[in-house]
C-alpha cells in the first residue's frame, strides 16, 4: 500500500485544562462568593462519613438530588443561595465544591482520512501502524494472546457503536453516558472512537487493529462533544466502571489545578478557590484509591503541555496525578513515512514528564515541516471512519491494551499491583537506566509481557 497524501482537515490543539494541588480539610467550608449563587446550580458535597439519610436531608433543605456517591461518601446536588447556607450546617461536611465544568481532552493534533483515499486496495490500514510495531503488538498476537476475556471501560467522550471495527467488541448494554444533554454513547468527537480502537480495534482484515484486538469495551461517556465535562461525571463514571468489574479503566483526559485555586493553564485558567480545588482533589484520590482497591487497573495520559511533574508552574494534573493509577507519557518517530528504519521511541515533544511518570507508550510526535508529518501520528479509529491523533491520549491506551493481554493470559484475578509488575518487568527501558523521568520504567512491550 502507497503512503499517498491526504486530503484532510486538522482540528489545532485541544490542550486539556488540568488540576493541581492538595491540602487536608478540617472544617465545612464555603467557596462561593455571592455573585455565584443567586440561582440554582450545581454542587459536589463532601463528607467525612455520608449521612444515611443524605437524599431525604438534601430534599428538605430545598436542594435535589442528581447522585449519591456513597463509596467515596459525596453526592451531587442542585441548588440555590439559600440550600447552600442551609448545608454547611450538616454534621460531617468536609466541603461544598461548585461542579465545575472543564475542557479535559489533551489530544495535541488531528488528521482525518478522507474518504477519498480509501480505495479498494486500503480497506485495511496496517501498514500506518507504526504504533503497533513499536511496542511488538504483532509477536503477541503471534503467541495467542488478544486479550480475549477481558473488559476495559473507556472514560471518555463516548464510543462509535456503528463502526466497524468497534462494534464487534462493544458492550453496548453496559456502556452508558453521564453527559445529561448526551444521553447516548455515540461519540460526537472522536476522540473516545480513537481510544478504544487503539486498544481493541477488531482483527476482521479491514481498517486498523487494536493492541488487544478481542477484548471488551466498555464505553463510559463523562465528557460531551466538544471535550468538556462536569467534575462529578468524572467521579460517577469512575464508580461506575467499578460497579461493572471492569478489568481495567482507561482515562485519556485530564486538567490542570494550581495549588492556589485556579482551573486550567495559562491566561484560560479560572479561579474557583484552593478550597474547592483541593476538595475536588481529595475526592479522586478517593474514588482512584478505592477502584484500585476493588481490583480495578487506572491507565490515565500525562498531560501535553511539556510540564514538569515535579511541579512546573505550580500545576497537577489530574487525574494522572492524583492518587493510585498508572501516568503515561508518550514516543513517537519524526520521519517514519521517510524511512523505516527511524526511532520509534523518541521522547515526544509535548509530552508532560517528570517522577510521575511510570511508563511510557506510542503517542505519536511530529517535525511540522515534513509534508507528511500527521503519519508521525498515531493512526486508528475516528466516528465514522479512521485517522490520525497526537497526544499522551494515544500513549494511555497502548498501556491499556498491553495490560488486558497480560490479564488474559494470567488470570482475571489479577491485582493491580500485580498488572503493573508484569508491565514493569517487561518493558523496553529507554533514556536513564533504570526509572527516568521521561519514559519511567520504559516503553511498553506487548510480546515480552506475555512471553515466558
Amino acid at each position: 500500500m502507497t503512503k499517498r497524501l491526504v486530503v484532510l482537515f486538522v482540528g489545532l490543539a485541544l490542550l486539556g485544562l488540568l488540576l493541581s494541588g492538595c491540602t487536608s480539610l478540617f472544617e465545612p467550608q464555603s467557596l462561593l462568593g455571592p455573585e455565584s449563587i443567586e440561582i440554582e446550580q450545581d454542587y459536589i458535597l463532601a463528607f467525612n462519613k455520608l449521612p444515611s439519610d443524605i437524599a431525604e436531608t438534601v430534599t428538605a433543605l430545598g436542594g435535589s438530588v442528581r447522585s449519591v456517591l456513597e463509596e467515596i461518601d459525596a453526592v451531587l446536588v442542585t441548588g440555590d443561595a439559600d440550600f447552600v447556607a442551609a448545608v454547611e450546617g450538616l454534621k460531617g461536611l468536609d466541603v461544598i465544591i461548585p461542579d465545575v465544568r472543564a475542557n479535559w481532552l489533551p489530544d495535541i493534533e488531528r488528521v482525518k482520512l478522507s474518504p477519498d483515499h480509501i480505495g479498494s486496495d486500503e480497506t485495511y490500514f496496517a501498514d500506518y501502524q507504526w504504533d503497533m510495531l513499536a511496542i511488538d503488538a504483532p509477536g503477541a498476537w503471534d503467541a495467542g494472546y488478544t486479550g480475549a476475556g477481558v473488559r476495559v471501560a473507556i472514560l471518555d467522550t463516548g464510543i462509535d457503536p456503528d463502526h466497524p471495527d468497534l462494534a464487534p467488541n462493544l458492550n453496548a448494554p453496559l456502556s452508558t453516558s453521564f453527559v445529561p444533554y448526551e444521553p447516548f454513547i455515540n461519540d460526537l468527537n472522536s476522540h473516545g472512537s480513537n481510544v478504544a480502537g487503539i486498544i481493541a480495534a477488531a482483527d476482521n482484515g479491514l481498517g486498523v487493529i487494536g493492541v488487544a484486538p478481542n477484548a471488551e469495551i466498555v464505553a463510559i461517556k463523562v465528557l460531551d462533544g466538544s471535550g468538556s465535562g462536569d467534575f462529578g461525571w468524572l467521579l460517577a463514571g469512575l464508580l461506575y466502571a467499578v460497579a461493572i468489574d471492569a478489568d481495567i479503566v482507561n482515562m485519556s483526559l485530564g486538567a490542570y489545578m494550581s495549588h492556589d485555586g485556579y482551573v486550567g493553564y495559562g491566561d484560560e485558567a479560572v479561579y474557583y478557590g484552593a478550597s474547592a480545588i483541593n476538595g475536588f482533589i481529595n475526592l479522586v484520590r478517593k474514588t482512584l484509591d478505592y477502584a484500585t482497591q476493588q481490583g480495578v487497573l487506572l491507565v490515565a495520559s500525562a498531560g501535553n503541555d511539556a510540564l514538569d511533574g515535579t511541579g512546573d508552574s505550580g500545576l497537577m494534573h489530574v487525574p494522572s496525578d492524583v492518587g493510585d493509577c498508572l501516568v503515561i507519557s508518550a514516543t513517537g518517530p519524526i520521519g517514519w513515512a521517510y524511512s523505516y528504519d527511524v526511532d520509534l521511541d523518541e521522547f515526544a515533544y509535548y509530552s508532560d514528564y517528570g517522577p510521575q511518570i511510570d511508563f511510557a507508550a506510542p503517542g505519536g510526535n511530529a517535525d511540522f515541516s515534513l509534508d507528511l508529518w500527521y503519519l508521525d501520528l498515531v493512526f486508528n479509529c475516528y466516528a465514522g471512519g479512521w485517522g490520525w491523533m497526537g497526544g499522551t491520549s494515544q500513549a494511555s491506551p497502548h498501556v491499556a491494551g498491553v495490560a488486558a493481554l497480560i490479564v488474559e493470559k494470567n488470570g482475571g484475578d489479577m491485582k493491580p499491583a500485580q498488572i503493573e509488575r508484569e508491565l514493569r518487568l517487561s518493558a523496553d527501558d529507554l533514556g536513564r537506566p533504570g526509572r527516568d523521568t521521561s519514559f519511567g520504567h520504559g516503553r511498553v512491550n506487548a510480546a515480552q509481557a506475555v512471553g515466558n
